[in-house]
């Protein structure tokens, strides 16, 4: 592909993700999408073949990492496994903040699509839970239900604190790292970890 191609594919994914959380799947036409881009309507179906293509295209590249191998080749304990994994989905929603705004709108909408999403998060959530139950086990979580566990861990992890509707709760201005600190502690704190 030349880069005038991965430039229009670039173009399209950044217009279609702005406006997919903006206007929901079904709230963007093809034609806000390219005009949006600045390209021409046939390099949707070129690059992509249909809008619902460029919406999973998104996606694409979505993952988080659960490494169980530290840089010195050594094992990683279940708490630091947690932890990065927890940062990392944490660490999502202030470096694409739309990309989760457009996962939370087809979640609560229930929609068609929700099934791709779940291949998508499934293995996190897999990972997560695992590490959960691996953590009560060891004693170093305590909390009685694992599904009530993931949930509220899930919940608070994902919680859009950037939305406009509770930005004006925030007065001051947001240190990213801070705030994952916190709120990795926060869930932390919320298993009985101590």
């Amino acid at each position: 592909m030349n880069k005038d191609s991965i430039d229009s594919k670039s173009k399209i994914l950044k217009a279609a993700k702005k406006l997919f959380s903006q206007n929901g799947f079904d709230g963007t036409s093809t034609r806000e999408i390219v005009k949006e881009a600045g390209v021409n309507i046939s390099l949707i179906s070129y690059y992509f073949g249909s809008k619902e293509n460029v919406f999973f295209s998104l996606f694409d590249n979505f993952n988080v990492e659960t490494n169980t191998i530290d840089d010195k080749g050594n094992n990683i304990n279940t708490i630091s496994k947690f932890s990065s994994i927890i940062t990392q989905i944490i660490k999502l929603r202030f470096e694409d903040p739309e990309l989760v705004t457009i996962l939370q709108q087809e979640i609560i909408m229930n929609s068609k699509r929700t099934e791709k999403f779940r291949q998508v998060l499934l293995p996190t959530w897999i990972r997560v839970k695992t590490l959960l139950s691996n953590g009560r086990k060891e004693g170093l979580f305590q909390f009685k239900d694992i599904d009530n566990a993931i949930s509220f861990v899930m919940a608070v992890a994902i919680f859009p604190r950037q939305n406009p509707l509770f930005i004006e709760f925030v007065k001051k201005k947001e240190n990213k790292n801070e705030i994952i600190e916190e709120i990795l502690l926060f869930i932390l704190k919320g298993l009985g970890f101590k």
